[in-house]
Order: C-alpha cells, then structure tokens, then sequence
C-alpha cells in the first residue's frame, strides 16, 4: 500500500472529528463562502471514500431488498434499480428504431454501474455510446482506464467537469443521473441543465434518495423507528460509529458536514416542475435504519432477526401504501412536459409525494 493510500485510510478512519469540523468551519462562513466550502468538502470525501464501500452493505440490507424491493422491479420487467434502467434504455432504442443512441450519466462517479450498462447493451445488440461525467478527474482517469480494459474506450467517454452546469452541442436520447440528485444543492440549475441536454423525444432515468434532507427521518417516520426501537435487544442497537448501545434511535444529519441529501426533500417537486413523471416507484422509510450499514450489521439475514425485520419491513411498507408518510427511495423515468407516454407509480404518485412531503415538513 502506498503512503498516499495509507494517509487517505487514517483520515477515513478518523473521519468522525473530521466531520465535527466542518461542521465548526462552516458555521464561520457567509453562505456564499459555506456552499463553496461543502462542495470542496464533497470532493475531498469521494476521494478519500473507499471504492469498495458501496458492497459492503450488510447482509441484512440484501435480505430486505430481495423481500421486499425487488417484487416492485419485477413488476416492471427487472430485478433491480441497475437492471431497470438496462430494461427502459432497450425500450427506447426499440421505440427509436435502431438508430445509434446517445446516452449520458451524470454524476457518474467512477463509472462501475456505466461500464456495466454498456456490457449489458452489447449483449443487447443495442447501438450506443455514453459520456460520463463526474466533477472529480481521479474517477474519471479510473473510469477510462477501466474502459480501456474493457475495449468500451471508443464507445464511452469520461469527461472531468460539474454534471450540474454540463453543456453539450448535441442532445441525448437517454440521461441517467444515479444516486447524484441528493448531492445536488442548486437543484433548479440542475434540472434547468438537464432539460437543455435530454432531446425532444429523450428519457430521464434515476435512482435517487428522496426522503427529508441530510437522510434525516421525518417526524412521523421517527416515530415510527423509534417503536420499532423498543422492541431491539441492546446489542441489537449497538452503533458502529462508538461501539455503544443506544437507548433510541438518534439520526445524523449527513448534510450538516457534507453535501450528503442536502436537498433530498426537494428533488421530486424539482423534477415534476421540469418534467413529466412515466414512472415512479418509491419505498422504505422506517425500515431504512435497521437494514444500513450503522446498525444493519446487528443483524443477521436469517432466523429471528429476519422474522423481526420482515415485520418492520411490512408495518413500514403498509404505512407507506396508505400514504402515512413518504418513502425515502426512489426510482423514476421522466419526459420532458407533454411528452410522457404511459403513466405507471408505485404504490402514490408524485404530486401525491409532495404533499405527504409538505404535510412532513410542517411538523418540523
């Protein structure tokens, strides 16, 4: 291991004092100052969070995605957030019959979940070719090169610039944005870059965290975690943060040291003021705490736990068919105003969504 990855692993171990500052740094900051600052720290962040991080949610997040959040993709064709936006761009290439898509991701990261799509169309017998776009060039170096490796060099591109102000001459068939809306501040701006960039007959895909802002619960969903809480045993709700037990559940505001959900809340009534909605399928509030990596390693993904959690899981999913209060996962497929073609949510709507957002936000 280099001493470069050996400095960046005791930062990231350490990484708790080093959010109690940025905390403290951008209390003294006027606002313009502070925006900049939180972007700069975001930067820092995915350079130093390990590219593995992302697989190694616990087994009992597995559990629970196979239960209970897969049957809402198999209704649509797929198995998976990543399998559908396979299924949606196959459908469009069919409905443009033929023709060479252009697809873009923004926010695209290192590009694993790209590089894969692109494998997958191949297989498809689907024509396309894709830009990546990431603020961070270091992913975007990692991502070429992984291309390259792959011998998708000439049909991917992997360009270094801010996805939210990303400007192209030529528009695109198909934009993905995964998991990057609740990283955005200047979501108006964002939306406004992706209207000028989606052509006239193009698709919007995204898998996203809309649930209150720095992943914090809303009330009534606090109320509910923290019922489920009392019936945990102690080494259940231990935190793997310190090591301690909690007597109840006490969220962390992600966006308070980071750009993490910092406008979560707000992304779906930004898309529906900017697009039409063909899809939209949300779910998991309540269970989310139980099933992430915080305390979801208390559990195990078979015997009682799983009795346990599966009973969370189906209060939790209950109250949110029943419109209690709005889910915090998200995936959609939008057209621009006037343009949709078919009209599939799961288990509310959009507007129905932000109702339940308002009606969340007003018990603050």
């Amino acid at each position: 291991m280099s001493l470069r990855d050996s400095a960046k692993g005791f930062v990231y171990r350490h990484r708790a004092p080093a959010k109690r500052a940025i905390v403290a740094l951008r209390s003294l900051l006027p606002a313009p100052l502070a925006r900049r600052f939180m972007l700069a720290m975001e930067k820092l962040a995915f350079t130093l969070t390990p590219a593995h991080q992302g697989d190694t949610l616990p087994p009992a997040f597995h559990a629970w995605s196979q239960r209970w959040v897969r049957p809402k993709f198999e209704r649509l064709g797929a198995t998976s957030p990543e399998d559908l936006y396979r299924v949606e761009i196959r459908r469009h290439a069919q409905a443009l019959a033929g023709r060479e898509l252009r697809i873009a991701s923004l926010g695209a990261g290192a590009g694993d979940l790209e590089l894969r799509l692109m494998q997958w169309l191949q297989q498809d017998g689907i024509d396309a070719r894709m830009d990546c776009v990431d603020l961070n060039p270091r992913l975007m170096q990692a991502g070429e090169s992984r291309a390259r490796e792959l011998g998708l060099d000439e049909r991917m591109r992997f360009i270094a610039a801010d996805a939210t102000g990303f400007r192209d001459p030529q528009p695109y068939d198909v934009l993905v944005v995964n998991q990057f809306f609740h990283h955005v501040a200047e979501l108006e701006v964002f939306c406004a870059a992706l209207s000028r960039l989606l052509a006239p007959d193009g698709v919007l895909l995204s898998s996203d965290v809309v649930g209150r802002n720095g992943h914090l619960p809303w009330p009534d969903v606090d109320a509910q975690v923290q019922a489920f809480w009392r019936e945990l045993s102690p080494a259940q709700t231990v935190d793997r943060g310190d090591g301690k037990p909690k007597p109840r559940y006490e969220a962390v505001d992600h966006a308070a040291y980071s750009n993490e959900g910092v406008r979560a809340q707000d992304v779906v009534a930004c898309l529906a003021d900017a697009f039409d909605f063909e899809v939209f399928l949300t779910f998991g509030a309540a269970i989310m705490p139980f099933v992430e990596r915080r305390f979801g390693f208390n559990f195990t993904a078979d015997g009682a736990d799983t009795e346990l959690l599966d009973r969370f899981a189906t209060t939790d999913d209950t109250r949110v068919q029943r419109g209690d209060y709005p889910a915090s996962n998200m995936f959609a497929v939008l057209r621009h105003r006037g343009g949709a073609v078919r009209q599939d949510f799961d288990p509310i709507s959009p507007q129905r969504h932000i109702a339940l957002t308002r009606a969340q936000l007003a018990k603050v």
